[in-house]
């Protein structure tokens, strides 16, 4: 599945006709019976008044309402038609909006910069807010040490974890560095084992680069078993990088591990260009990961201005779906100085210390390499939508309508030509015919307007 769903407008429902029109048809079709019934056999009719009451008064009745059934079951088959037509596109979206909505546990998380609590001061909850544009920051005490700092950075993103880290059975580790250092994997075990955390070297992966926010739509759609702790080491002793330093560990877990640890959630993240980013933000607002209301805070990495300027008029719009102040939005590039692809992660963190700090629904906006990733951060999950099938497609109308017609034109051959004991049977066998007739074509019909609809919906996506 993807985020771009087909734009096709429900179809308008059918007008149904008059009363006048119905009761028109009803009297001329009484009137026409009544005649047949006279030509066929006008004395034995009107001789006897039992008779004449059954042929004159009750034959005609169901003769009428079926020829009035027939002409409603036109308007009620195109009715059902646009019914099928529009309850397939919402229950398309409905699928479409249990997959934009899927997300995974953010048990717990920890990080690292040169400015302590970057999170509280960003967003002005503590001290002043941070201005470092265009600056390279390092973490300057883990270059002011004459050792490994790597035990240094575990004590300070790894320990606050401990307690959540030992609930979980097993965890896989991605330890991803900007520096390789076959040592690193060894380090970080012995670190757990001598501070009784529930890691194992074996479970360790090592990589020299820091994966893409990408990789959440593989732990979603794979619906990983396994817990997994990420942690980042973005800094290098021995040069100077072109963007500022960080260290960060977040940990995940599936939804179901998670519920016990933490409410906080991490949606499916939406990947864009900046040339489709104002249509697709659109299937963001439209899949209300989080609800819409209580989307309060927006942080962007390495956005060009481009970019930030679509999702500021998307955003700032009094009128839109999703209202966040101007105060609300935090470029941190301002605020660490330049960044790069892989600050989408401390993004991510310091937009789970808002959730925590009571500000409700939080966004990331985060540049790739050649991509844009959106992701949402909230507490509270958006009610469940269902699928919805309740629709009557039986045309009961027709069916009675073909019931009574069948009876009439029995009653009616009966004067003459059908002996009185032959007339039950032959009504049971007209019922069952009648069943027989509406529903093969009902079937066929159904599985028409199906195919009609899948063509539409497929057609729509080239």
């Amino acid at each position: 599945m993807k985020w771009r769903v087909p734009n096709i407008p429900e179809k308008a429902l059918p007008k149904n006709f008059s009363i006048w029109i119905y009761l028109l048809v009803f009297v001329l079709s009484t009137i026409f019976f009544e005649f047949i019934v006279l030509l066929i056999n006008e004395n034995s009719v009107l001789s006897n008044l039992l008779l004449g009451g059954f042929y004159l008064v009750i034959v005609p009745l169901f003769f009428s309402l079926s020829i009035t059934g027939f002409i409603y079951s036109y308007y009620h088959s195109q009715l059902i038609k646009a019914l099928f037509f529009n309850l397939n596109i919402k229950n398309k979206l409905a699928r479409w909006q249990i997959w934009a909505r899927k997300s995974i546990g953010l048990v717990d998380y920890c990080y690292l910069t040169e400015i302590d609590n970057l999170a509280l001061k960003v967003m002005g909850l503590e001290g002043s807010q941070p201005m470092n544009p265009d600056k390279v920051m390092p973490i300057s005490v883990i270059h002011e040490m004459s050792s490994s700092p790597l035990f240094y950075v575990f004590e300070k993103i790894i320990m606050p974890m401990k307690a959540k880290i030992n609930s979980l059975s097993k965890i896989k580790v991605l330890l991803n560095m900007t520096q390789s250092s076959d040592a690193a994997v060894m380090i970080l075990a012995n670190y757990c084992r001598s501070n009784h955390i529930n890691i194992n070297e074996s479970d360790i992966v090592l990589s020299d680069c820091i994966p893409s926010p990408e990789i959440i739509h593989e732990w979603i759609d794979t619906k990983y078993d396994e817990s997994i702790l990420m942690i980042n080491l973005v800094y290098d002793v021995k040069n100077q990088l072109s963007f500022s330093e960080y260290c960060c560990a977040l940990l995940f877990s599936n939804v179901k591990k998670a519920l016990n640890l933490s409410k906080l959630r991490v949606f499916r993240p939406l990947k864009t260009e900046l040339t489709d980013l104002s249509d697709d933000i659109g299937y963001l607002i439209k899949a209300e990961q989080v609800e819409k209301k209580r989307v309060n805070q927006l942080w962007t990495t390495s956005l060009s201005s481009s970019a930030l300027n679509i999702l500021k008029e998307t955003f700032f719009d009094i009128n839109g779906e999703i209202i966040i102040a101007p105060n609300k939005v935090y470029p941190l590039d301002l605020n660490l100085g330049k960044l790069s692809e892989s600050h989408a992660w401390l993004a991510l963190a310091l937009a789970a210390d808002g959730v925590n700090q009571g500000q409700k629904g939080q966004m990331i906006a985060a540049q790739g390499s050649n991509e844009i990733y959106i992701m949402q951060v909230s507490d509270r999950t958006v009610q469940r939508i269902e699928e919805n099938d309740e629709l009557l497609i039986f045309p009961t109308a027709y069916f009675f309508s073909l019931v009574f017609c069948l009876y009439s034109i029995v009653a009616l051959l009966a004067i003459n030509y059908i002996e009185l004991k032959e007339i039950l049977s032959i009504i049971v066998l007209s019922t069952f015919l009648s069943v027989i007739a509406v529903c093969i074509p009902l079937y066929f019909k159904i599985q028409r307007y199906q195919e009609e609809f899948d063509k539409i919906w497929f057609e729509s996506f080239r």
